[in-house]
């Protein structure tokens, strides 16, 4: 009987061998867990402040761009009203052999 409580009390501890494997298994498993889930976080971080950066250069860009295109259309508008205003005759004959040429090129398209 003797190798009997001896079977079964190596039996006990190898129990509580795996039990306490497995609780250590389950923790480390736990703190991996944990790490990733704080590693996720921070590059989702990372990916809004790149993107709020990326945002705020394209803004100032497209700012800039339409700036600009308001000084040329500006510019180009103070350029045809000085020529009109110095050429009114000539001015006034060009416009209307471009619409002379305009109207007959769609006159003849349409038949």
């Amino acid at each position: 009987m003797a190798n009997h409580n001896s079977g079964s009390s190596d039996h006990t501890a190898a129990k509580a061998r795996s039990s306490s494997e497995s609780e250590d298994g389950l923790r480390r498993l736990a703190d991996q867990s944990s790490r990733v889930i704080e590693e996720v976080q921070e590059l989702g971080r990372t990916a809004m402040s790149s993107a709020s950066d990326a945002t705020a250069q394209l803004k100032e860009k497209g700012s800039a761009a339409w700036a600009a295109g308001r000084e040329r259309v500006g510019k180009a508008k103070q350029n045809f009203d000085t020529v009109v205003g110095e050429h009114p005759m000539k001015s006034v004959l060009i416009a209307l052999g471009v619409g002379a040429v305009l109207g007959y090129a769609l006159r003849r398209r349409s038949s």
